[in-house]
């Protein structure tokens, strides 16, 4: 059990357990995607983490990839942005009163509605789900909030919608530093990973890379 979540009251589930642990046998994968990311040569302050299909594990990814950048020394913070189905709050064992929709809605800095789940490591869930919540998240708002953010954080990392929807409000999510696209290893068929992966570099997308789960 992680002894910092554990100091912040935080009622992890397993998979948040293990992927905060430094003893886990699956940091290291992630810490390797970290030090990618570090040298692309490129600006990394904000990344959309998205995939093809539910189930791929965007976020795991995130909060994976987030703990391995916070262990390096980097200030990172991990935004749920599926207002349609929310995940962060749950492997926290957070309410999700609070969040991106209430820096939306109400102004202020995402820093202000989050919780911190390990050292250097920021977690902002949704916040309540409205309705018509893509009307909301897909307002400029969400990339001015996120603009924001990057003050405080070195990193941040979004937890994005399916690629598809990604792909359908390309302005918005291309207004972002770049793109993780995460596809299992036995559920994703490789023609589904390849045609997104054209997909985005035809929207012009700068794709950090292709993050292949599910062998852990």
């Amino acid at each position: 059990m992680n002894p910092e979540a554990n100091l912040a009251g935080l009622r992890l589930d397993a998979r948040a357990d293990r992927l905060l642990s430094s003893d886990s046998n699956i940091r290291g994968s992630f810490a390797a995607l970290a030090e990618n990311l570090g040298s692309l040569g490129r600006p990394t302050g904000s990344v959309v983490v998205t995939g093809p299909e539910a189930g791929v594990g965007r976020t795991t990814v995130c909060i994976g990839l987030g703990a391995a950048l916070a262990a390096a020394g980097k200030k990172v913070a991990v935004v749920d942005c599926n207002l349609d189905r929310p995940q962060l709050h749950r492997w926290f064992g957070r309410p999700n009163f609070t969040g991106l929709t209430s820096a939306l809605e109400g102004g202020g800095n995402l820093e202000d509605y989050g919780f911190d789940a390990a050292p250097n490591l920021r977690i902002v869930p949704t916040g309540p789900v409205l309705p018509g919540p893509w009307g909301l998240a897909g307002s400029p708002k969400l990339a001015g909030s996120v603009r924001d953010l990057e003050e405080d954080r070195d990193v941040v990392l979004l937890d994005a919608p399916l690629a598809r929807e990604v792909l359908a409000a390309r302005a918005l999510w291309g207004s972002f530093d770049g793109v993780l696209l995460v596809v299992h290893a036995t559920r994703t068929p490789k023609g589904v990973a390849r045609g997104f992966t054209d997909a985005l570099l035809d929207a012009r997308m700068e794709l950090f890379g292709v993050v292949l789960n599910g062998h852990v």
